[in-house]
């Protein structure tokens, strides 16, 4: 039987030979040596260090120090374990707009890294709170996060006072940055991380917007931050007088202040145009949280039915235009437009970095549409719901202490 194998093996490698000679390649590939051939799929566990909304990317650094992109669509799914736990029983349901820097992420069955990014069916956020949360949580999250707005700063000492959302409304937190804390400053025109610039404690100013990574002590009102990314945001919501796609400039009247900003539109800047459908499925939220407040106001809240009423309203608008989808995924779906595209008379809401003076901003994102709804996605409406701003949450970076268009301080949506 030894002998017969052998055989067999000479004449398998004699064929082989053959076949090299004649510059051809032997038909012996097979589903099984396919499928081997093919890149292996592999999990990516990791902290993400960047989230690019626009071009679907989440950014890794994982375990063993690599740097990783992975894609990510409107089919992707995204959960969250509470912190300590490994079930997945015990995972709840989030959005891409809770994938935040800092995270850690297990992104299961991609491509191994070197390879074209591939898109991720999920991502498992692991610690932190998940959406939904009450109290300080989305500006405390799992205690490695605050998010916030500077009130004071304190050169000699290098500390910096951070008004945030806490349990019981707006809280002071001082951040400690005296040891060896990374700083960097957003771009004039996105809020990548990865095109933000390093800064230093000098170029923080009072009103900044920050977002900080670290340890927060027991009692909450210390932070030791290792790195802090800071900007200055401002939202103009008026009319188009004139533009200038030469330049890269939009001439803009603001509504509120009468005032006229010049508007620079950068190479990350986001243009979108309201669409017929976006529109209508706002204004049907809009109504249903007008029926919620009623309710409330009446003391409606109380009854079982009228919960089990809103709950079955909710079902109903998860399963209707929006497809399930909250504001945030909803402005991102919308048609991109030129600079070249705007024409005078038209409403815009701008979300721009703020320049020398208030004349001049650069445009992180720019949605226009009929003035009415465009006044509304501003906050200028009364009685318009949270959570429906054009791109960014009020105060940008989720920390509950930043204003609408009318200047009023404005929480986030829980």
């Amino acid at each position: 039987m030894k002998k017969i194998l052998t055989l067999c093996t000479l004449a398998s490698l004699a064929i082989s030979c053959a076949a090299s000679a004649l510059g051809q390649t032997p038909q012996t590939s097979t589903p099984q040596t396919a499928a081997s051939a093919r890149p292996a799929r592999q999990r990516i566990v990791g902290e993400v260090t960047g989230v690019d909304a626009a071009a679907g990317r989440v950014h890794i650094r994982t375990d063993a120090g690599e740097t990783v992109t992975v894609a990510i669509d409107d089919k992707t799914t995204y959960v969250r374990l509470p912190p300590g736990e490994t079930s997945m029983d015990k995972a709840v349901n989030v959005t891409r707009e809770d994938v935040r820097v800092g995270d850690r992420v297990l992104v299961p069955d991609v491509s191994p890294s070197g390879a074209e990014a591939t898109t991720a069916r999920r991502l498992i956020l692991m610690g932190g709170a998940p959406a939904g949360a009450q109290g300080g949580e989305r500006g405390r999250n799992d205690g490695r996060r605050l998010n916030g707005r500077i009130a004071a700063i304190d050169a000699v000492k290098k500390q910096i006072s951070v008004l945030t959302r806490g349990r019981d409304g707006i809280e002071t937190v001082t951040l400690d940055a005296s040891g060896d804390v990374r700083i960097l400053r957003f771009a004039p025109d996105t809020l990548r991380v990865s095109e933000a610039r390093p800064s230093s404690l000098a170029e923080l100013k009072v009103g900044d917007q920050v977002r900080a990574t670290g340890e927060r002590d027991p009692e909450g009102a210390r932070f030791k931050p290792e790195a802090i990314i800071a900007g200055s945001f401002t939202r103009v919501f008026g009319v188009v007088s004139a533009t200038d796609a030469a330049r890269g400039e939009a001439t803009i009247r603001n509504e509120q202040t009468g005032q006229t900003v010049t508007v620079a539109v950068g190479k990350n800047s986001t243009l979108k145009r309201l669409t017929p459908e976006f529109v209508e499925t706002l204004e049907e939220r809009m109504q249903r949280a007008g029926r919620r407040e009623q309710r409330r106001a009446s003391g409606g809240q109380q009854q079982g039915g009228d919960n089990r009423g809103e709950r079955a309203g909710r079902r109903a608008e998860n399963g209707g235009r929006g497809g399930g989808r909250n504001p945030q995924q909803m402005f991102e779906s919308l048609p991109a437009i030129a600079l070249a595209d705007l024409k005078k008379g038209d409403a815009v809401v701008v979300t721009a970095t703020t320049g020398a003076d208030d004349a001049h901003v650069t445009a992180i994102s720019l949605v226009t549409g009929e003035g009415e709804v465009m006044r509304r996605l501003a906050g200028g409406a009364e009685g318009a719901p949270r959570g429906m701003s054009p791109g960014l949450p009020g105060d940008v970076l989720g920390g509950g202490t930043g204003t609408d268009a009318r200047g009023r301080e404005q929480q986030p949506p829980l």
